[in-house]
């Protein structure tokens, strides 16, 4: 017995309904899932409780459903690289556009310890020898992370 467009309308009304807040819901999980890839990636030596590791997070704006990260500045410093005061040579990258947008400096600069970027240090081991440069927060992956895992909760 074939449906009435009527009937048809009345079957599909509520479709999607409440769409926005379950994608909200698996959005968000996937963005956490990817987040704990990034921590994974990093490799230090000690991992303090204001430390990067404890202090990233995802972030998601429901109305316009917009994806974040947030951690502290020190962060970005650790996965570009920071320069200490005695170069013992470390791996320093230039930050990258995004991250140079968000600190107001320009595509390719470097931090280093004892500058107006990480002002004057206490005598600690990294201020003279710096960090090695982790890249534990690859943009793209994280992007085709979330999409992975979005995909995968909705096959479920």
């Amino acid at each position: 017995m074939a449906l009435t467009p009527a009937q048809i309308e009345a079957a599909i009304a509520d479709l999607g309904k409440d769409l926005p807040q379950t994608m909200g819901v698996v959005i968000q999980a996937a963005a956490d899932q990817a987040i704990e890839d990034m921590k994974n990636r990093m490799d230090f030596k000690h991992n303090s409780p204001d430390g990067v590791r404890a202090t990233i997070f995802s972030t998601l704006d429901e109305t316009t459903m917009t994806l974040g990260i947030t951690m502290p500045a020190h962060g970005y410093f650790q996965n570009f690289g920071v320069e200490g005061v005695k170069d013992k040579g470390n791996t320093i990258e230039g930050i990258d556009e995004l991250t140079a947008a968000a600190f107001g400096s320009s595509p390719g600069s470097t931090f280093k310890f004892g500058t107006k970027n990480y002002g004057p240090g206490p005598g600690w081991g990294a201020y003279y020898t710096g960090f090695s440069a982790q890249d534990f927060m690859q943009l793209e992956l994280f992007v085709d992370q979330v999409a992975d895992y979005v995909n995968q909760n909705l096959e479920l």
